[in-house]
């Protein structure tokens, strides 16, 4: 293996590690304000890579406008996850994590079925949103796709951790988590927090849908494997660490990189993934950063 095809298998995997933590942190932003596995998440991420084909190639909108487009439809896809999916169980069962749990896959496999019979069998093309003219950093030749989908990627998760660590908004999710009743109390409506939460994640993984749409293209199959990776990045980072999906995502991103630059087997990418995911797990039942208390996952996981 040369130097080259190292350094572009890294930044292959920076490039998905962006996509990869967006995911994780859009899961993890709804587990840890609710408790809630949003596993219709997936279906986001694949409706911001078919927007991107039917918006920027179809009707060839500018590439700024595609991404408000994409950011707000997924917006819309959070509420309407959580309006269809989580908000008619509330107060209706004794174990309301499980009850969603089965809502949300419903609602993700439906959506699935749905964009399969609409948008067709087939995977489309999607030109990247600059120009995929290399640049050359000594004699390894980057595609400013990759940079572009790293520097947006890691600076809204830098963002997403600013915003809950240390804004008014950020101590109103976390009241809402360690203490539903009290933040009741206090004047916080906890339904309209959660519903909030399900928004700003949606945004989150629709613009991983749109990032990560050059390199995947569009397709209506791409949800369950976009998923699965965010999943085993949330797993092996700890649920509901906001630096454990930081951390997740870079892990199986780099993974999803190099694996296939060391002459391993494509497919062999996502198994090996989940056996990393596992083995962390038997060695830290709480991931790399889960722990008790403030989104920590000894309390989320009695969902």
């Amino acid at each position: 293996m040369t130097v080259t095809a190292l350094a572009l298998g890294i930044l292959t995997g920076l490039a998905l590690a962006s996509v990869y933590v967006l995911i994780a942190l859009s899961v993890t932003f709804v587990l840890a304000v609710s408790g809630i596995f949003n596993f219709a998440q997936g279906s986001i991420v694949m409706l911001g890579t078919i927007l991107s084909f039917i918006l920027g190639v179809q009707l060839s909108w500018a590439g700024p406008i595609v991404a408000i487009a994409i950011a707000a439809a997924g917006a819309l896809g959070g509420l309407a996850t959580y309006l269809i999916a989580v908000y008619p169980a509330v107060g209706r069962s004794q174990s309301f994590g499980h009850t969603t749990v089965l809502t949300t896959i419903g609602l993700g496999s439906a959506a699935n079925a749905i964009a399969a019979l609409m948008f067709g069998a087939d995977t489309f093309r999607v030109p990247s949103y600059v120009s995929d003219a290399p640049i050359y950093l000594f004699s390894i030749p980057l595609r400013p796709t990759y940079l572009v989908i790293i520097a947006i990627g890691f600076g809204l998760a830098l963002a997403i951790e600013l915003i809950v660590r240390r804004t008014q908004y950020g101590h109103i999710f976390r009241a809402t988590l360690e203490d539903a009743e009290g933040a009741e109390l206090l004047g916080i409506n906890t339904r309209k927090v959660i519903a909030v939460a399900f928004c700003v994640a949606g945004v989150l993984s629709a613009l991983a849908g749109y990032l990560v749409a050059p390199m995947v293209g569009a397709s209506a199959f791409t949800a369950q494997e976009l998923a699965f990776y965010g999943f085993a990045g949330m797993t092996i980072g700890g649920f509901g660490s906001f630096a454990g999906a930081l951390v997740g995502g870079l892990v199986v991103g780099l993974l999803g990189g190099l694996l296939p630059t060391i002459a391993l087997d494509p497919h062999l990418t996502l198994p090996i993934t989940w056996l990393t995911a596992i083995v962390v797990l038997l060695v830290r039942p709480a991931g790399l950063w889960g722990a008790a208390g403030l989104f920590g996952s000894a309390r989320l996981r009695d969902v």
